[in-house]
C-alpha cells in the first residue's frame, strides 16, 4: 500500500503587489492576531518592497555596510522587524512569500523546512540547483572555491544567496517568512552582509538563467510549490477583501 497523504485543506492565498514595509506588517499582525483567535484560515502573503533594509532580533548594526543616514540619502527605507535573522535587502524583482500558518501540527523546525522546500523546488523547475547551507540561513547556489585550503570559509567558496529566511512564531502561528530573488538589481544587496555574512553575494533566477523572467510567472509556481509541500488548496483573495477582513471596511464621509 501506498503512503497515504493528508487531504488537502484551504488557506488563502492574496497577492499584495509593492507594499512598503510598515504596510506589509500592519497586514500580518493584524492577521496574527485573528489567526490567534481561530477567526480566519491559514494564509499566505505573496508581495515586493520598495529599496528596504530590515534587521532582524538577533542583526549586528555593523552588517548595514553604510554610514548613519546613507540610505535615505540613497532612497532605501530602514526599518527594525520582529523576526528572526540579520540584516535583510528587500527591493523590486525579489519576491516574498509569508505564510501567516498554525504550526501547532507540523512544528516550527518542518514550517521552515517546507518554506525552504518550496523554494528549491521553484528553482528545480527552472534548473537551477539550490541548496540549503548548515553554516547559515537562506537558499544558496553553490559556487567554485577560490582555494582548496583546510580553512577556505563559506564565502570564499563564493556561494551565493537566491533566497534569505528569517521568521517568528507566535503561539503556534507563523509570520515573515522567504524572500527570493527573481530579477533586482543585485548590486543593490552590496549595502550589507547578506544575513550577516561577510562577502556573500545575491544572485537571482534572472542571473542564473541569463535571460529575463517574469515575476508574474514565478508567482504562478511559488503558489503551485507551495501547495505541494504544505498540502493546502489556496483560494485566492483579493487585497481589497483581506484590507476588509483585516481592518473592516472603510468610512464614508457621510457616516463620519
Amino acid at each position: 500500500m501506498g503512503i497515504i497523504l493528508p487531504e488537502l485543506k484551504d488557506a488563502l492565498v492574496c497577492e499584495l503587489g509593492l507594499i512598503s514595509f510598515p504596510e506589509a506588517m500592519e497586514y500580518e499582525h493584524k492577521l496574527l492576531e485573528l489567526r490567534h483567535q481561530e477567526k480566519i484560515q491559514d494564509t499566505l502573503l505573496i508581495f515586493q518592497h520598495p529599496p528596504t533594509v530590515t534587521m532582524g532580533r538577533f542583526g549586528k548594526t555593523g552588517n548595514v555596510l553604510l554610514p548613519r543616514g546613507e540610505p535615505a540619502r540613497r532612497g532605501i527605507e530602514y526599518y527594525d522587524s520582529d523576526r528572526g535573522g540579520d540584516a535583510t535587502f528587500n527591493c523590486p524583482g525579489q519576491l516574498i512569500v509569508h505564510p501567516i500558518f498554525s504550526v501547532n501540527l507540523r512544528g516550527a523546525r518542518a514550517h521552515i523546512n517546507d518554506l525552504e522546500e518550496m523554494c528549491l523546488r521553484v528553482l528545480e523547475g527552472y534548473g537551477i540547483s539550490g541548496r540549503r547551507s548548515a553554516e547559515h540561513p537562506g537558499i544558496w547556489i553553490a559556487g567554485k572555491p577560490q582555494n582548496t585550503a583546510r580553512d577556505s570559509s563559506f564565502a570564499k567558496a563564493k556561494d551565493k544567496q537566491i533566497g534569505a529566511v528569517g521568521l517568528r512564531f507566535s503561539r503556534g502561528v507563523s509570520m515573515h517568512g522567504l524572500s527570493l530573488n527573481v530579477g533586482p538589481d543585485l548590486s543593490s544587496f552590496g549595502v550589507i552582509n547578506l544575513c550577516g555574512v561577510q562577502g556573500a553575494r545575491a544572485t537571482s533566477i534572472e542571473n542564473e538563467l541569463g535571460r529575463s523572467v517574469a515575476v508574474s510567472e514565478v508567482i504562478e509556481r511559488i503558489k503551485a510549490a507551495f501547495s505541494d509541500v504544505f498540502r493546502v488548496r489556496l483560494v485566492k483573495i483579493s487585497k481589497d477583501k483581506l484590507k476588509g477582513i483585516c481592518f473592516g471596511p472603510p468610512v464614508s464621509r457621510a457616516n463620519k
